[in-house]
């Protein structure tokens, strides 16, 4: 009915509204951040745009993980909204509290057959076994790094990754989720994707090559900012650097977007590498650059909507004739 279609836009303008309000404050607040620090930056624009481009790629690769997590579902949708929800959601992590990302999945999943229980229970997993691969990659960055090793660092992923492996285990992550409170009626077993070993195996795999793409952001914002850019040797540790620092941001779940602590844990792990100096800059500076890029992708998405499965199978009724059709009794 009209008022239900009216409810609706209205409901998608206020959480769109929420969402750039709190955006638009973060983008301030790190700018601010780079003001207080006394800095002036002289950036290389093509290594910028290079380094939005392997967060988006890495971001892409996360998304497929929602994707097949989405697939072993009762109602699959297609990859292409998966990952295209999966990336417009990643604007909702700047609303304290981390909730936003998982009804921005929702909402853009839905409409293309994904039951709501069964995308928000998707999401979910897909982000702690996003999690798990993340202390992965930054447990082997922080060995295979010629740099001295950092203890403290390397003990934190390798607990984090021992601790998310076994909540996200097959066998697990059921119990798990029946802890979870969900906000839909008549919720059940069957709404939890079929989770297997294989599904959990390809989840970490295209996860881990999403943190080395992120990893590799960094790398890029620091070649933007200084001319040295970093030595290939160093560049698994800034990878565990960037895998540890983000997930930091996210266990801290009252700052939005993990801002400040992901800058924080960043340029403690990075200044050994790179200096302090660049340290600072390149953490403050990559902040700003994963936002940009976050908001591109959302503008040109959100533009781009795939049909609905309704507008893709729409009958078309011709008229008959008089007299052509055949009467029964």
């Amino acid at each position: 009915s009209g008022w239900k279609r009216l409810a609706t836009l209205a409901l998608k303008t206020g959480l769109a509204v929420l969402v750039l309000a709190y955006l638009y404050r973060h983008v301030a607040r790190t700018w601010r951040d780079l003001h207080v620090q006394g800095r002036t930056i002289q950036v290389e624009p093509v290594w910028i745009v290079v380094a939005a481009a392997l967060y988006l790629a890495g971001l892409s690769a996360c998304g497929f993980v929602f994707a097949k997590v989405l697939a072993a579902g009762d109602a699959p949708i297609r990859p292409s909204v998966a990952i295209r929800a999966y990336l417009m959601s990643h604007l909702g992590k700047y609303v304290p509290g981390k909730a936003m990302v998982v009804v921005m999945r929702v909402v853009l999943t839905t409409p293309y057959g994904a039951r709501p229980a069964t995308a928000a229970l998707a999401s979910v997993y897909e982000t702690l076994t996003m999690m798990a691969a993340g202390a992965v990659v930054a447990s082997l960055g922080f060995v295979l790094s010629p740099a001295p090793v950092q203890l403290i660092p390397l003990g934190v992923s390798i607990g984090l990754a021992i601790l998310l492996l076994v909540v996200v285990e097959p066998r697990i992550f059921p119990s798990v989720a029946a802890l979870l409170t969900l906000p839909f009626p008549n919720v059940g077993p069957e709404a939890l994707p079929r989770l297997t070993h294989r599904l959990l195996g390809i989840s970490v795999w295209y996860s881990a090559l999403g943190w080395i793409l992120l990893g590799m952001s960094q790398v890029a914002v620091v070649r933007a900012i200084a001319p040295a850019g970093v030595a290939p040797g160093l560049w698994p540790v800034v990878t565990a650097g960037v895998a540890l620092a983000t997930l930091a941001g996210f266990l801290v779940a009252v700052m939005p977007g993990g801002l400040g602590v992901r800058e924080g844990v960043l340029m403690a792990i990075l200044a050994p590498a790179v200096g302090a100096d660049t340290a600072v800059v390149s953490a403050l500076a990559l902040r700003l650059t994963w936002v940009a890029a976050e908001v591109f992708a959302g503008a040109i998405l959100t533009v781009a909507r795939p049909a609905l499965p309704m507008e893709q199978s729409v009958p078309v009724f011709e008229p008959q004739p008089l007299g052509t059709e055949s009467i029964g009794p």
